[in-house]
């Protein structure tokens, strides 16, 4: 019998199981894959993951990031740069895997290779079954993402909506370090390497292009419910890159994955269970970013599980779906505002990337929004309050 049973050993699940074990819980994390593990993914960081955790993450960071590339519906360019730092990029194969062995270290039992078939409801806890074995503790948290099979066998959550949920298309394009820099077309105006984001390309969403040491990550995403072909549109950006960028794609290792982008999710508790991460629903609906959150619900879920442990009593439980509310949904709330302004229309991303080119005010706030380095409702009251005073009529045509 642990104290805790956590079900996924990425992000959300790592930093759950490593901050609950140095509480002193008796903590086993489940993980299907044996880390390092290949996870397709755009990688990007905002700044603020390192003030997260509490061990260093510099050996796993590719590339730190102070400048944004944006590329509008009609090809209008902006280079949108600041002098600290906007975020970093990272493979997820080594941050992963990094940020379990700090879990292991910590004291965290970690099960690799070990996929979980089935949920139980004790009357005094919960047994989870995998494939040989089984697990049991007053609580469990999960952490098995968007696809996960904990919210489904609690009846948390049959399924996600399609104006819920992205589907994405991507791939890891290897290039010689010495490439990246002309790839991504760095000029003495253009000093800082740049994150490449197009909007356009799809609806409802971007395709984007980001460095790492020795390779590209570059896709396609958008929300599934306005999405048309994305097949085509992601063909498309692979040959306007090719063309533009002197590189080869290879499309037979391109693979699909999807994320939520439906905002703050109603519920994220079951009977002695806590969602985090992805599983939870918390991901940024403007950029789909969801590292951040998944550190910080895990460390949230970590701390309210210490609190059960320490009462005995499992409907303490509640608290976490009230800090989330309380912490996150505040900032997810704002993002989808932001989106529904952006992602309209292709004429709503038009003019929004034409106001930032012509108002550097505005252009800072994109970045700023793009990067999620400041609170995200602090940042949709700026993006109204300049829209509005300096830009009325245009604010009217976009909906503010």
């Amino acid at each position: 019998m642990h104290d805790l049973v956590i079900v996924g050993g990425g992000p959300a699940g790592a930093s759950c199981a490593r901050r609950a074990a140095l509480h002193g819980l008796d903590v086993v994390l489940l993980e299907k894959s044996v880390h390092p593990r290949d996870k397709l993914c755009g990688g990007g960081l905002a700044p603020h993951v390192k003030d997260l955790v509490d061990f260093d993450i510099s050996e796993v960071i590719e590339h730190d990031i102070y400048a944004v590339r944006l590329i509008s519906p009609s090809g209008r360019r902006l280079y949108l740069k600041r002098e600290t730092q906007a975020g970093y990029t990272v493979k997820r194969h080594k941050f992963d895997h990094h940020l379990l062995k700090k879990a292991e270290e910590a004291g965290a039992r970690v099960e690799q290779d070990t996929e979980v078939v089935a949920i139980e409801q004790l009357k005094s806890g919960i047994r989870v079954l995998t494939k040989g074995d089984s697990y049991r503790a007053p609580l469990l948290v999960a952490a098995d993402g968007v696809n996960g099979v904990v919210a489904r066998s609690l009846g948390i959550r049959k399924r996600w909506p399609s104006d819920q949920v992205g589907l994405c298309i991507a791939a890891d394009v290897p290039v010689d370090p010495g490439e990246i820099e002309r790839i991504m077309s760095v000029s003495e105006e253009e000093n800082r390497m740049p994150i490449e984001i197009h909007f356009g390309q799809v609806k409802w969403g971007y395709a984007w292009c980001f460095p790492k040491r020795d390779e590209l990550s570059v896709g396609v995403g958008c929300r599934m419910d306005r999405m048309s072909n994305l097949k085509e549109s992601w063909r498309d950006f692979v040959s306007m890159l090719e063309r533009t960028r002197g590189i080869q794609i290879n499309l037979d290792s391109t693979r699909s994955f999807r994320v939520p982008l439906g905002g703050c999710e109603k519920r994220v508790i079951g009977r002695r269970t806590m969602l985090i991460g992805d599983a939870a629903g918390l991901v940024s609906p403007f950029s789909g970013e969801g590292i951040y959150y998944a550190i910080e619900s895990g460390q949230i879920a970590a701390d309210v599980a210490k609190d059960m442990t320490t009462a005995r009593n499992p409907v303490l439980v509640r608290n976490y779906q009230n800090i989330i509310k309380k912490s996150m949904c505040r900032n997810l709330d704002a993002a989808m505002f932001i989106s529904n302004i952006l992602y309209k229309s292709s004429s709503n991303t038009e003019l929004v990337c034409k106001i930032a080119q012509e108002d550097p005010v505005m252009g800072e706030l994109m970045l700023d929004i793009i990067a999620n380095t400041k609170p995200m409702p602090e940042l949709k009251i700026a993006l109204i309050k300049r829209l509005v005073t300096r830009h009325p009529l245009k604010a009217l045509r976009l909906g503010v």
